[in-house]
């Protein structure tokens, strides 16, 4: 899960993640990160930005996600502010991309891999209905998710192919 206030940084690093194969959740906030883990067992690993308002910081939120949910990687990152005596990986930002996969790559489990073709077109789909049911102020955000999707899937089967791939497996496509 990608735990960013700043809406770009956190499309931009969850577009990252997804490019390498991860399957990726973003929050805003890191009440809205502690939400989902209470809701969810399947996230492997936290790529939190320290300074968030208001509230909880990155380095709080490491702390109560080491104490609940031990079996989840954390990783901190940000471009003012380097944790002290805060026991997890760091990454001063800007990170590159390969610094980050390397990152997140090295504390999920073998078992968090690369996604399968399903899952990539599950992805696509929920992505798909997601924006049909998003308000107009979450439009644009929705259709990036979609757009991040289908590249996905692009990627995958190649273009042209993506498109035969989802219709055979959503043949009520949601468009």
């Amino acid at each position: 899960m990608v735990v960013e206030d700043e809406t770009l940084v956190r499309m931009t690093t969850a577009e990252i993640l997804l490019d390498a194969g991860f399957k990726v959740l973003e929050a805003c906030s890191a009440l809205e990160a502690v939400t989902a883990l209470e809701g969810r067992d399947d996230i492997a690993a936290i790529f939190s930005d320290i300074e968030m308002p208001p509230g909880m910081d990155g380095i709080a939120l490491a702390g109560l996600v080491r104490s609940r949910w031990p079996e989840v990687g954390v990783v901190l990152t940000s471009g003012r502010v380097a944790p002290t005596g805060a026991d997890v990986p760091f990454l001063a930002k800007p990170y590159r991309a390969a610094e980050l996969v390397a990152q997140i790559a090295a504390i999920v489990k073998p078992d968090a891999g690369p996604l399968t073709d399903d899952e990539i077109l599950d992805a696509w789909h929920d992505a798909e209905v997601a924006l049909i049911d998003a308000s107009e102020a979450d439009k644009p955000e929705a259709a990036h998710r979609v757009m991040l999707a289908e590249q996905n899937a692009i990627e995958r089967f190649g273009l042209g192919q993506h498109v035969a791939a989802y219709d055979a497996r959503y043949p009520e496509n949601p468009n």
